[in-house]
């Protein structure tokens, strides 16, 4: 009698065991190894990061400066005309509140000399001052409203200023401006034109030059000179 009662008690915890066993199997397989967790939270702060920094460098402020300002930088592209397109910033306090889309001077003069007067070459680099409101346009290229820029530095370029150009994309050998900074539709100058009116910007900064080096036939002495001032 004691051998049988032994004998199911060794087959009832056999029995019990091998359910247990069996359950937590079971569990382990439904768990997510706690590595797989970690290395998935990882990825996601990895992209929220990424997606910070691209907001970061969209707001950035190049020159550090706290004030109210203007910056002319390269696309690095160009219209369906081939003319090179730069990006015009505003900065209101030392911080990015918009941008536009603007050109200057046209295809073929791009790599003419930016201080010479009748070159319709794009503005030279530098600072400039901004006028507080607009005059008239007086040619039909230079849009209804006209708002004139002063350049800081020594430089034989005069009647700088932003306008719309009427032609822009346009093929009627118009595309372009004569070197000031055209803006592509009326809505974007009168951005431009609230901005001013508003926030009163200190400055322009320009950052657009060409590498003298690759078209040095085309430039003279003057042209080196007055950039080595810069």
């Amino acid at each position: 009698m004691l051998i049988r009662i032994t004998l199911l008690y060794v087959i009832f915890f056999t029995i019990f065991g091998c359910q247990v066993n069996q359950q937590k199997r079971s569990t382990d397989k439904s768990v997510t190894p706690k590595s797989n967790v970690e290395k998935s939270q990882k990825s996601v702060e990895s992209n929220s990061k990424s997606e910070e920094q691209k907001i970061a460098a969209r707001t950035v402020n190049p020159l550090n400066n706290s004030g109210s300002f203007m910056t002319l930088t390269p696309t690095g592209e160009t219209n369906v005309l081939n003319n090179p397109l730069y990006k015009l910033r505003l900065y209101a306090n030392g911080k990015l509140i918009d941008s536009f889309v603007t050109v200057s001077g046209r295809t073929s003069t791009q790599s003419k000399n930016r201080h010479q007067s009748g070159t319709e070459a794009p503005l030279p680099d530098g600072k400039y001052t901004v006028a507080l409101s607009s005059v008239p346009g007086t040619i039909a290229e230079a849009g209804d409203l006209f708002l004139p820029i002063q350049p800081q530095f020594q430089t034989g370029r005069t009647a700088l200023g932003f306008h719309v150009d009427p032609s822009f994309e346009r093929n009627n050998g118009e595309d372009g401006t004569a070197g000031c900074i055209g803006l592509v539709s009326k809505e974007d100058l009168d951005k431009l034109l609230s901005f001013v009116t508003t926030y009163k910007p200190k400055f322009l900064d320009v950052n657009i030059q060409y590498d003298y080096d690759t078209y040095a036939t085309e430039s003279n002495s003057e042209v080196s000179s007055t950039a080595s001032r810069k």
